[in-house]
């Protein structure tokens, strides 16, 4: 047990830190990573563990984003519908799949956002928005992705409400975080309903990992500067790339 804890303790640590200083709020795919490949648990564990981390940690940012939110409620129903649909689509599909897909999914997922933390950068609000119909089937793809793997899919979303549909960065980070937030928990309510409770240990954890991440996010946060989110994300963007084609080479065995 406190092999266990030491270990989380430094999972947390190092997913806190690293999603601090990329200002990643929500997304924290890394512990999935870390989960099963530091800690050794199976990745369907780890991906429930996580699921909860990032519904906490969705809905922690949602109520700090709450006055961009509030600019925008005229759009929630194009976001918090498809996503609910996907993520309960996402978390069935999830709970059926093998531990090979879900790894190889992971792998693909880690060696594209290695890459999108590298190439893609905000770009200015456009006078001109796209049709907020549009805002629909990216919260659809985004809360899939969470309910299957319990990543918010947010590398990818935020750049597209960003660059696509011409929403201003904060606003558009305010859109993917109401949209993870809403397929996490209808995640989560569907694998509860559909005979796959929540166990205790898991939950522990879960709320465990929450809190060392979150304190050592909001720890970061005092120090953070744009010098520190350069010098991290080109070291964790190859990291990514390497991990993820590590999980793809082990599902394919």
């Amino acid at each position: 047990m406190l092999t266990l804890l030491l270990k989380g303790l430094v999972a947390g640590v190092i997913v806190g830190f690293v999603t601090g200083s990329i200002r990643s709020w929500v997304d924290r795919f890394f512990l999935v990573l870390l989960l099963f490949g530091l800690m050794g648990l199976p990745i369907g564990e780890a991906v429930t563990v996580n699921l909860v981390v990032v519904a906490l940690a969705a809905l922690l940012l949602a109520l700090r984003q709450g006055e961009a939110l509030a600019a925008v409620r005229e759009l929630w129903p194009l976001v918090v519908l498809p996503a609910a649909l996907a993520g309960m689509l996402g978390r069935l599909l999830g709970l059926a799949a093998a531990p090979s897909a879900l790894l190889g999914v992971l792998g693909v997922y880690a060696i594209l956002v290695g890459v999108r933390l590298v190439l893609v950068r905000p770009v200015p609000e456009r006078e001109e928005k796209a049709h907020p119909a549009w805002l629909a089937p990216i919260a659809f793809l985004g809360g899939g992705l969470a309910g299957f793997l319990s990543a918010g899919a947010k590398p990818f979303s935020v750049p597209v409400y960003n660059w696509a549909l011409g929403h201003h960065p904060r606003r558009a980070y305010a859109l993917s975080a109401l949209g993870v937030t809403t397929a996490t928990w209808i995640a989560l309510l569907t694998q509860i309903t559909t005979g796959h409770p929540l166990a205790v240990k898991d939950l522990l954890l879960a709320a465990y990992e929450f809190t060392v991440i979150t304190l050592t996010a909001l720890a970061v946060e005092r120090i953070w500067s744009e010098r520190l989110a350069k010098v991290v994300t080109l070291v964790i963007a190859p990291l990514l790339v390497l991990v993820g084609i590590r999980f793809v080479l082990l599902a394919g065995r």
